[in-house]
């Protein structure tokens, strides 16, 4: 009812599990999918997973993304939740505005996380989360690799790209990227697309991920606002 209250948002379907929504994810393509965690048959982390490992698309040909919603905010669930691919984790008692603006964030590629949340993945990558294929660097610094390093991409990330990213690691939305590197909000905008695109990054937690991985950041400044 909320959703569809909007003019730019159309609720498609509903499922009654997670057996159900995989199904429809694939019959009935949609842009976004908010994913209850505790279903029968197949939970919702089990599901994004499936869903997103199928590579559906959205109706305007870009990958469907997942936001994670539940009534628990707990570590397991949050990091399940990214390892699994989703691109959001949302407690249920979120205000609707906030559900609103989920839909049309994540379907520009960002990400949306609560406070809470944010806060439990990124002591869970300082500490080194195994299953996401983290490890945190060096307090100090000293392992960032050099300008020279192509960080294993094949199409390797621009001096300016690369600058996007750690600030992008550190918590800057877009305009604030922009007023920090003077250049324009779709200038921004364009360089962020193509860092997510090189990085093979579903949203800019996943870069933020990449950037720790990497040593680009380190663990502790990551999302520091």
């Amino acid at each position: 009812m909320v959703l569809d209250s909007q003019d730019d948002v159309e609720v498609v379907w509903q499922a009654a599990d997670g057996v159900e929504a995989v199904e429809l994810a694939g019959s009935q393509p949609v842009d976004v999918i908010f994913m209850d965690v505790q279903m029968p048959n197949l939970d919702g982390i089990a599901a994004t997973r499936e869903v997103l490992e199928s590579g559906v698309a959205g109706p305007g040909g870009e990958p469907t993304r997942v936001v994670v919603l539940t009534t628990f905010d707990n570590d397991e669930y949050v990091m399940n939740s990214i390892a699994a691919g989703a691109s959001g984790f949302l407690l249920k008692d979120t205000d609707p505005e906030d559900l609103i603006d989920a839909v049309r964030t994540v379907g520009e590629a960002s990400a949306v996380i609560s406070p809470k949340a944010t806060a439990r993945l990124l002591r869970q990558v300082r500490g080194g989360a195994s299953h996401l294929g983290v490890e945190a660097s060096g307090g100090s610094g000293a392992d960032t690799p050099d300008e020279d390093d192509d960080l294993g991409l094949v199409d390797p990330l621009t001096p300016r790209e690369r600058e996007i990213l750690v600030l992008v690691a550190r918590g800057y939305s877009n305009p604030e990227i922009a007023r920090q590197l003077f250049v324009s909000l779709p200038t921004v905008k364009t360089h962020v697309g193509r860092i997510l695109a090189k990085t093979g990054s579903r949203d800019r937690v996943h870069a933020v991920l990449f950037a720790v991985r990497h040593g680009l950041v380190d663990a502790s400044r990551a999302l520091e606002d």
